[in-house]
């Protein structure tokens, strides 16, 4: 079961994660023609490069939550795409940002044991 932890992160807190399992938020900015990479505003406004394992052929746009493994240089290798509904002004990218705030404010957040 602990292979599908990730941790839910902004982009600001991206690089703090390096080699780990995340959930990354953000607005579909650009999509490199061979569907392979594309790139996403985070929700604290921070651009995201998304690498997929092999190529995307669906239309991908607005917001996604992208599931992967964190990269230096503010890149997720991919192995999961959300994808939310295209029209952007449904989506609360404001709360959402302050919901990843919250998730990091807390120690042991998820501790069940004492």
């Amino acid at each position: 079961m602990s292979e599908n932890l990730r941790e839910i992160v902004t982009g600001d807190m991206l690089p703090g994660y390096n080699g780990k399992k995340v959930s990354v938020t953000g607005l579909v900015t650009h999509i490199n023609p061979n569907g392979l990479t594309f790139d996403i505003r985070t929700v604290d406004d921070v651009l995201v490069k998304v690498n997929l394992r092999k190529p995307n052929r669906d239309p991908l746009e607005g917001y996604v939550e992208v599931h992967g493994t964190a990269q230096a240089g503010n890149v997720v290798i991919c192995d999961n795409i959300v994808q939310f509904s295209s029209k952007t002004d449904e989506f609360d990218a404001a709360g959402h940002n302050s919901l990843c705030k919250l998730l990091h404010s807390v120690p042991n957040l998820y501790k069940t044991t004492s």
